[in-house]
């Protein structure tokens, strides 16, 4: 059950990470459309020019932290040991 657990919280993870990068994606997207709407197609292209020139992704912070944390806990749960002697159903 651990292992599974520790799986899934993996997964949920790596989703929270690639939304976070995604949801960059479409902020930028957004942000070409409303200058392209304004008439403004040279801010357009500076915009995507100055994205790409960065040369990084800007993410939606709080879930690529939160991401990361989840992962480190499916980890952290896979390579912790419970004692022998612990109940886990003490029903």
């Amino acid at each position: 059950m651990r292992i599974l657990i520790s799986i899934i919280a993996f997964l949920v993870g790596l989703g929270l990470i690639a939304y976070s990068y995604v949801g960059s994606l479409v902020s930028l997207v957004g942000d070409v459309g409303e200058h392209a709407q304004r008439g403004d197609d040279i801010s357009a292209v500076s915009t995507v020019l100055d994205f790409l020139m960065r040369g990084e992704i800007a993410q939606l912070t709080g879930f690529f932290y939160l991401g990361g944390f989840v992962i480190a806990f499916s980890i952290v749960n896979l390579i912790v040991k419970r004692k022998k002697d612990d109940r886990e159903d003490s029903i």
